[in-house]
Parts: structure tokens; sequence; C-alpha cells
């Protein structure tokens, strides 16, 4: 385990002081292949980087035996209703459908209903050919677009947001389900609704909207308010953003979101669960 992380030389983890986890042994490396949420019921892999073609298929199988394996242990009976294919750091548009294609394959191999939601979390899907060709060799997917890492233009100007609302449109039109990403803190209000409200005029699944950490002097620098203002920011965010989205009718689902707005009351009503 890295000496600088928080964990480095604790023998225990607690939850508000109680704790639950006795660690034996910490080794070395940050590679996580895939994880379960929603108890159980939404498992995420990670972009197989690297792999040959001809072997991803085969990965992508290994990696859901391995997750339904988990599931398993509890003595509990759980379905996988949607397989999320992390690929943020992916750029390569024809690889991202290559790998999709190949997740569809190992989840139907592995007795996956084709009802069952493919999606995935990318900004390197943005034309109608790409999202044609999913939609004929791998059906409806879920796309979560990442508006923090979509492609600068060749003048190294940032995307605009008609730019992105546009890609979630060409998605709509091949018959995919549209959402996105943003981390609310870095920009002042009257920004942050300039920037969502042309994407959420073309957004189907309630996007996951992420709180700024606030974990090292740096991320700090980066917030728009500050330590003392950022409570009162963060609600006046939370308010707005459901007046955003009041329109589309949709409502956060708290697993999906690791630092939500929302987790058990959204617009003064609660929220189903699951939760984690």
């Amino acid at each position: 385990m890295d000496r600088s992380s928080p964990q480095h030389g604790l023998t225990e983890l607690c939850v508000d002081g109680t704790p639950v986890v006795e660690i034996i042994e910490a080794e070395p490396g940050e590679e996580v292949r895939g994880y379960l949420r929603a108890d159980g019921t939404a498992a995420t892999v990670i972009f197989q980087e690297g792999t040959d073609s001809a072997e991803l298929t085969k990965s992508y199988r290994d990696l859901l035996q391995a997750l339904a394996s988990d599931l398993a242990d509890d003595g509990t009976a759980h379905q996988i209703k949607e397989v999320m294919l992390s690929a943020g750091q992916a750029h390569d548009e024809a690889v991202v459908v290559e790998h999709l294609v190949a997740v569809r394959e190992a989840m139907s191999a592995e007795g996956l209903p084709q009802e069952t939601t493919l999606g995935v979390l990318t900004s390197a899907l943005h034309t109608q050919e790409a999202f044609a060709e999913l939609a004929e060799n791998v059906g409806p997917i879920l796309l979560f677009l990442t508006t923090e890492s979509f492609a600068e233009d060749s003048e190294g100007e940032a995307a605009q947001p008609e730019e992105l609302a546009q890609v979630l449109s060409a998605a709509r039109a091949a018959g995919h389900r549209t959402s996105f990403t943003y981390t609310v803190g870095a920009d002042p209000l009257d920004e942050m609704r300039a920037w969502l409200l042309p994407l959420a005029e073309q957004t189907t699944v309630w996007p996951s909207l992420t709180i700024l950490p606030a974990e090292t002097p740096v991320d700090d620098s980066q917030h728009i308010a500050a330590p003392d203002e950022r409570l009162d920011f963060f609600l006046e965010a939370r308010s707005l953003l459901e007046q955003i989205f009041a329109p589309t009718e949709l409502r956060p689902e708290p697993w999906r979101c690791y630092r939500g707005l929302w987790y058990r009351e959204h617009a003064g009503e609660p929220l189903e669960g699951p939760y984690v």
C-alpha cells in the first residue's frame, strides 16, 4: 500500500468511530478490474486496455464470472440488471465500440438476457456512425458522457455544452439512452446552469452530478466557494439542479454517484433505494 495513503499503517477501518473491518494484509497496486453496486444488481467492468482483440470477450467473461462468484458468496439471490463499461481513459472511438461488442458477447455467454442494460462511461463516442454500429451490433446502450474529459478541439479549446448536447442527441436518435457526468463546485452557479441546460434537454437518465472533493490543499483551491461558504453553495446548487431537471421528470439513483448531492431525498420527496 502506498505510504501516502490514509490507510497506510492502519490495522482496521472504522465507520463513525466503530471498527467494521480488520486489515489483515494490504498489497501495493491500484488495479481494480470490476465491482458491484446497487445491492449486487449493477456491475461495473473496467476497460481492459492492452488486451488482444481476440481475447476481449474471454477477458470480460472471466470478469463477469468473478463478480458473479462474489455475489454467490453472501447466500442471497441476485440478478445483474446492468453492466457498465468504465472507459473514461479511452479516447479511440472504434476501440470503445469494439470493447462494447465484446462486453455484450460476454454478457450473452454468461446467460444475461438481451434486455440487461449495457452502459458505457466514456468521452470517446461522438459520431452518428458509431452509435448506428452499436445499435446494430450491440443493441441499445446507456451512454454516460464524461464531460470533464471530453476531447479539446484542434485549437485546444474545451468542448462547449452545445457540442456535448449534439453527441447526446445523436445517441438518442440511434435509440440509445443518454446521460453524463459533471463535477459540481468547480464553476459558479450561473455558469453551471448555462452548461447544463443544453445537456438536460438530451438526457434520458439522471446524470452523475458529483461534489468536487477537498482532500488536499490542491483540490481545495479548485473550489469556487470558500470553505466557510461551501455548504450554502452546495445547497443552492442542489436546488438549482432540481429546477433544471424538473421538466425531464428524472430522479436521482443514489447508488450511481459516490459523492452525490442527493441520497435519501430529492426535491422534498423520498428516494427509493438501493443507495450504494
